[in-house]
């Protein structure tokens, strides 16, 4: 299911090291500022420590590392975490724009967490919203995806679980089972990585003012393969 957003013209003319502004159909866009400029370039290489840590959840989950069973979860667990916070730390530095999220307090924290916990009462639409990208005739056509991606309440659940399976565990329960990997866990792992991929694949991410957006890839054929952000800069439906 998709909710139509904005049509953009028909050109990305961005790239991750070197972002500028994508206009909704307008006679002239806004020039970016040098925060955002700063902003999508860091957002950018952030999806591009995403993907890594995507790509290797898919490559344990093949087969393709010969480590033991019980390592693969484990080490699957260790990526989704990072995953949690590469994805708190886009939304902080999306929204770079609010002095609030410029404190020591925020840019010193790392845990998933915290920072949404921080993020809320300044924007409470901070969460990146998945999102297909259709190229038209005349532009490009945005829909909202509303299903199969990781929502803000999952990734928060996910965070507090990694950190339950990231440990050794008790003397109890070394003597009462085996570390051992099982189908169960396996498909854990696949469910994650799907609502990850659904989530970061393209996805939206609007300003507290609603004025101006990052639309972000994880993957485009533009800058061969890695991550695009690029900025719209006018006002989209809530």
């Amino acid at each position: 299911m998709t909710q139509g957003l904005f049509h953009c013209p028909p050109t990305l003319t961005d790239n991750a090291s070197t972002p500028r502004s994508m206009a909704r159909r307008m006679p002239k866009a806004t020039p970016p500022t040098p925060q955002q400029n700063e902003a999508t370039a860091a957002y950018s290489k952030l999806l591009d420590e995403a993907a890594v840590r995507l790509t290797t959840i898919q490559e344990l989950i093949t087969g393709r590392f010969v480590i033991s069973d019980p390592l693969i979860v484990e080490f699957g667990y260790l990526q989704l975490r990072m995953l949690c916070e590469v994805v708190a730390l886009c939304c902080l530095v999306a929204h770079g724009d609010i002095e609030a999220t410029r404190s020591s307090k925020l840019q010193k924290e790392y845990a998933a967490d915290k920072l949404m916990k921080m993020l809320e009462p300044l924007h409470g639409n901070f969460y990146p919203r998945p999102v297909t990208v259709i190229r038209t005739s005349t532009g490009h056509h945005i829909d909202r995806i509303a299903e199969g991606f990781l929502t803000k309440e999952e990734l928060l659940r996910l965070y507090h679980e990694c950190g339950d399976r990231l440990h050794r565990g008790s003397l109890a329960k070394f003597r009462s089972s085996a570390p051992r990997v099982n189908e169960a866990d396996l498909a854990k792992l696949r469910g994650w990585l799907s609502k990850f991929l659904v989530l970061l694949n393209s996805h939206h991410v609007a300003s507290r003012d609603n004025n101006a957006h990052f639309i972000c890839f994880l993957s485009h054929e533009q800058v061969a393969g890695k991550a695009l952000v690029v900025l719209a800069t006018s006002a989209l439906p809530d």
